[in-house]
């Protein structure tokens, strides 16, 4: 049984001033708790950064005076109550905390308004509030907070629905950790209202221009170059090189280059942590221990428990029979499920920890044909690296006068048996020839790649053995693809930067700060995670062991994948990011022509492109009636500036960058960046334990040289030239983390959808966005149940879900999250 607290409050009148009551008793009682808050807060002048909080803390002290010089005589001020409610959590291992919370309230249109209050109560998620309220004193814009409790609180929501004498409700989405005054001397949280900062009620410009300085850093100077790295109750947004993936202190082989910064590993940007460098290198910095988490702003993290390192035992080699690989998630020798398991399912009891991967769910053979492997080249796992071929013999733009000649060896007489009696040259000039081409970015790496483990690694990572390839593809007149011959800048990288600009320069009351958060929910948080335990390496474990990242124990390229995907990012393009242009046709995706007509991921995505663009040009329509507005919103300006010149600082000279000097460049920049955080990354990410967890359809590494043409490769043969066991399992158990994922909000979704905003329209051009998905939702269903249609199921019987906008129950992927997640 929870325990209930109420705090009581009695608030007076003496002439023009406010006596500010206490808690007179705090006791158990049966219902919710009710709080009373009394008084208010004023920003008489706009204060300097560093002088701002003693502003604040010394503001009960000068109530008397601040409200007798402008407020009216008591006789004429009518004192009101308004019932609200505060949302919270603390996340505490143990009940029955004091909790202790002061509140000073900011009016956005009388500047000299106070209202003080101290909050008692127990560990509840909601409690009511009574507030009192003089009618004279205006709408509140932004609530000052103070924790006197010895624990930090999460505020989700400050509200109530019934502000008598203001017409109209008043809600504080505050969704931020307040940390005790020790740590957080207040935290300001302002009202669900949107404005561009030319717009803002001048009582309330200086906090939000202030507000802006604490996350920039500008406050404390932690922007320094001597400060200490920022704690977990910091909430600082910076900018730093990705250079604390290795360790060269422990080992000469565990130092990594420093990726950005240079022309040689150019890189987006990472959120700073400000850790002293390594000992060898300076320009390294140190990496946070295991058992600690790397630094993100303090409401990045919101009731998400520590990842562990993991621990990957040494099972032993490869493979020996598929039985081995059936049996991991319950399934006999020839994929079937198991009489012990039926046993355990009907009984009741726990199903194998491990669920059956999606490829093998139905018809657990069908991986293996050649269709079904062409197939997933559209609706896999990476359906975004097929080309169309406008040229033959394939070629390489590698320098020739250092690799040599790379132009594909791949002759027509090689491919033309397999095109249904077409010449090569009339597949190329009938659009019918396609190519996942990843020869150019992986020849550089070959050599080393294929000289792992070094001598200190062996034990480690496994043996590599990788080939350049190039995977040729015809199209088949109802649209399948046939399989001829043998494809990161991610979207995790491309977005940080967007998350910390946006941030650092627009306020929370800026509509497109408001627009994109929901897109950038968690995703600090993940890549922290990442450069900790998947990308990093070169930890020492208390028993002595070595600790590598997951990606260099997984995947072929090991600890030369972050180097590879910097060389991969000189050719990024912002612009092409977005699904049109990427398909051929950035200005009008509704008339773009597939020149695969039977490709679920380009027809899906199509339709949740035009959604979602349809829904930012509603949006911002509301705030910017015209091009001028645009370029006259210096927050926004600044912001776009901050992206290209310092988060994506090594291509800031690039000319295909928007100018944002439009409400068009808005518009579709939005967009691209909505359209990578929740649809792309679905596509490419929450698929992977459903084609990947079973090893055999996409392995991560190979380990010995490709057979000769002809040779008779047995069951054991192939396994062993594949992922070994440890990697396999490290990898089902990182993969299958995003099928069980609790508290998802997917696109169309906001959590307070009700609060988030007190523009009517946007709340209506939501509504309409989310019925917009619906219609997506029903599309996809009617696409994937048309037989004609034999790329979204095929062989395996598994329809294409990925890009399903709306979470259905059921054993196939559905709902596209609204941000990176995992």
């Amino acid at each position: 049984m929870s325990q209930f607290c109420q705090a009581s409050h009695g608030a007076s009148l003496a002439g023009a001033g406010v006596a500010v009551a206490r808690s007179k008793g705090i006791w158990p009682v049966p219902t919710r708790p009710a709080l009373v808050l009394a008084a208010t807060h004023s920003r008489r002048q706009k204060q300097q950064p560093s002088s701002l909080y003693k502003a604040i803390a010394s503001a009960g002290e000068k109530v008397q005076k601040v409200v007798g010089s402008k407020l009216p005589a008591a006789s004429a001020t009518r004192t009101v109550y308004v019932h609200g409610k505060l949302r919270l959590q603390t996340f505490l291992d143990s009940p029955n905390k004091q909790l202790r919370l002061s509140f000073q309230l900011v009016s956005a249109t009388v500047a000299e308004a106070v209202l003080e209050a101290v909050l008692g109560g127990g560990e509840e998620t909601e409690l009511d509030v009574k507030l009192a309220w003089q009618e004279a004193l205006g709408a509140p814009g932004a609530v000052v907070v103070k924790n006197h409790s010895g624990f930090p609180v999460y505020l989700k929501l400050l509200s109530w629905s019934d502000a008598a004498g203001l017409g109209n409700a008043v809600h504080f989405a505050c969704n931020g950790w307040v940390y005790p005054v020790g740590k957080h001397p207040y935290r300001l949280f302002f009202t669900n209202d949107a404005y561009v900062k030319e717009n803002t009620p001048s009582a309330l410009l200086g906090y939000r221009e202030d507000e802006l300085s604490v996350l920039r850093g500008e406050v404390t100077g932690a922007s320094s170059a001597d400060e200490q790295p920022f704690q977990e109750w910091d909430r600082v947004y910076d900018y730093a090189l990705y250079n604390d993936l290795g360790n060269p202190d422990l080992r000469k082989d565990l130092a990594r280059p420093v990726l950005g910064g240079s022309d040689e590993y150019p890189h987006p940007r990472r959120t700073k942590i400000g850790r002293s460098p390594t000992r060898t290198d300076p320009h390294t910095e140190t990496r946070v221990r295991l058992d600690q988490q790397n630094y993100v702003p303090c409401d990045e993290r919101v009731g998400i428990p520590t990842i562990a390192a993991p621990n990957l035992a040494n099972l032993g080699g490869h493979f020996k029979s598929m039985a081995e690989i059936y049996g991991l998630v319950g399934l006999d020798h020839v994929g079937q499920v198991a009489t012990a398991v039926k046993q355990v399912i009907n009984s009741g009891a726990a199903p194998p920890k491990l669920p059956v991967p999606l490829v093998i769910s139905v018809n657990p053979t069908s991986w293996r044909r050649d269709e079904e492997f062409a197939r997933q080249m559209v609706a896999g796992t990476n359906p975004v690296c097929i080309k169309r071929v406008t040229k033959f013999p394939l070629t390489s733009d590698l320098d020739r006068t250092i690799y040599g000649d790379q132009d594909s060896k791949i002759r027509k007489d090689h491919i033309e048996m397999n095109m249904s009696a077409m010449a090569v040259q009339q597949a190329v000039e009938e659009v019918r020839l396609f190519v996942v081409d990843h020869h150019d970015w992986v020849m550089p790496y070959l050599k080393r790649i294929n000289e792992l483990p070094g001598e200190e690694e062996k034990g480690e990572i496994s043996q590599r053995k990788a080939y350049a390839a190039r995977t040729l593809l015809f199209l088949n007149d109802d649209s399948t693809l046939l399989f001829l011959l043998r494809c990161r800048i991610n979207v995790h990288a491309t977005i940080e930067p967007l998350v910390i600009a946006t941030n650092r320069q627009l306020s929370v009351l800026h509509p497109v700060h408001k627009l994109l958060k929901p897109h950038f929910r968690n995703t600090l948080h993940v890549n922290a995670v990442a450069r900790q335990i998947i990308f990093g390496s070169g930890d020492r474990r208390k028993n002595g062991d070595i600790f590598r990242g997951i990606q260099e124990v997984i995947y072929l390229p090991s600890k030369y994948g972050l180097e590879m995907s910097s060389k991969a990012y000189k050719n990024w393009n912002f612009t092409e990011l977005a699904l049109p242009a990427d398909l051929g046709d950035p200005k009008n995706p509704e008339k773009l022509e597939l020149l695969i007509k039977d490709y679920p991921y380009a027809v899906d995505g199509l339709e949740i492109w035009i959604a979602i663009k349809k829904w930012v040009t509603d949006y911002c329509a509301i705030y910017y009636t015209n091009d001028g507005a645009v370029t006259s919103d210096t927050e926004l300006q600044a912001w776009w500036w901050e992206v290209r010149h310092v988060g994506h600082g090594d291509l800031r000279d690039a000319p295909w960058w928007p100018a944002m000097n439009c409400l068009d460049d808005l518009v579709e920049t939005c967009t691209t960046i909505i359209w990578l955080g929740s649809a792309q990354h679905a596509a490419v990410g929450l698929g992977q334990y459903g084609y990947q967890g079973f090893v055999p359809n996409s392995p991560t590494l190979t380990s010995r040289p490709m057979p000769e043409a002809g040779a008779e490769v047995t069951e054991s043969e192939f396994l062993g030239s594949i992922t070994p066991k440890k990697e396999t399992l490290a990898l089902m158990g990182m993969a299958a983390k995003s099928l069980t994922r609790t508290g998802e909000v997917f696109l169309g979704q906001r959590p307070d959808s009700e609060l988030w905003t007190s523009e009517q329209r946007a709340d209506e051009a939501l509504a309409r966005f989310q019925a917009r998905l619906e219609v997506v939702a029903d599309d996809i269903r009617r696409r994937n149940a048309d037989p004609t249609l034999k790329n979204r199921a095929r062989t395996v019987e598994v329809p294409y879900t990925q890009l399903m906008p709306t979470r259905e129950p059921g054993p196939v992927i559905r709902g596209i999250p609204n941000s990176i997640t995992n």
